[in-house]
């Protein structure tokens, strides 16, 4: 007996030992774990902070007139237009002002490090050479109604005539022949029809060229507050503090201590 209290020791020691190896491993596992989540986390964060593309979609539908509606899943989506000629825009137009969005809204805009006369330097620029682009190709970009729309405009032009003509019979108490009125009026249009649809191409043009006001306004404040974000290097900032918070909480992660930070920051 006394020869099997020593043995029974060591086999205890050895026991715990092994709970105490398993405790240790499933720590450092949970540990890693742990940092894995919290890397993963940062990574998101940050590419979901410097990402433009919801930006660009937003911008993309405006130019195309599209509409925010509730579909049938109770969902609010964009909605196409339904109506090609309500587009204002051709769509060489709405390319090539999405060509010049993507070179200011972009993640290297929201990582710089601007002080307040750059950016008003910066935002003039950009106001100077983007209305001087519309002003100089404002017919590539803005739509000009085709012939066979400019005639279903003056088909509609010539039923309103044919209705106030009616109207004003009927008021007199006259007899009114709707086929030769018809005929009165497109025998007094007819040496100035291509006169009426020039016109009416004409019309329709200028009435698009009126929304470039408020395209260039709405533009402008989203290159702006692109600007702004990175005033100071404020965006950077922001990303650099979310990482020291989460390196005091959940320890140093080795990913980033060897990079330097997730931008590789942490050593400048």
């Amino acid at each position: 007996m006394a020869n099997e209290t020593p043995l029974y020791n060591e086999m205890e020691d050895q026991v715990g030992l092994h709970n105490a190896s398993q405790q240790g491993n499933l720590i450092a596992n949970q540990s890693r774990q742990l940092q894995y989540q919290m890397e993963e986390g940062e990574k998101n964060l940050a590419e979901a902070q410097l990402d433009c593309n919801e930006t660009l979609t937003k911008i993309n539908h405006l130019l195309k007139q599209d509409v925010l509606k509730v579909n049938e899943g109770g969902v609010l989506d964009w909605e196409e237009i339904g109506d090609e000629k309500k587009r204002v825009l051709t769509d060489e137009g709405v390319d090539k002002i999405m060509q010049v969005m993507q070179s200011y809204i972009n993640k290297e805009t929201l990582l710089s490090n601007f002080d307040e006369k750059t950016i008003a330097r910066r935002m003039l620029q950009f106001s100077l050479s983007f209305s001087a682009l519309i002003f100089l190709k404002y017919e590539i970009f803005f739509r000009s109604p085709s012939l066979l729309e400019c005639k279903e405009i003056l088909n509609e032009r010539i039923k309103e005539k044919v209705s106030n003509k009616e109207m004003t019979a009927e008021i007199l108490g006259k007899q009114f022949d709707i086929n030769e009125i018809k005929r009165l009026i497109l025998i007094d249009m007819e040496p100035r029809m291509e006169y009426e649809l020039n016109k009416i191409k004409a019309e329709k043009t200028k009435l698009n060229l009126r929304e470039f006001e408020m395209i260039f306004t709405q533009l402008n404040a989203l290159v702006e507050a692109t600007h702004n974000r990175a005033w100071k290097g404020e965006e950077r900032g922001s990303l650099r503090r979310h990482f020291n918070i989460s390196e005091v909480i959940g320890g140093k992660s080795p990913m980033l201590e060897k990079q330097g930070g997730f931008f590789g920051w942490g050593k400048r």
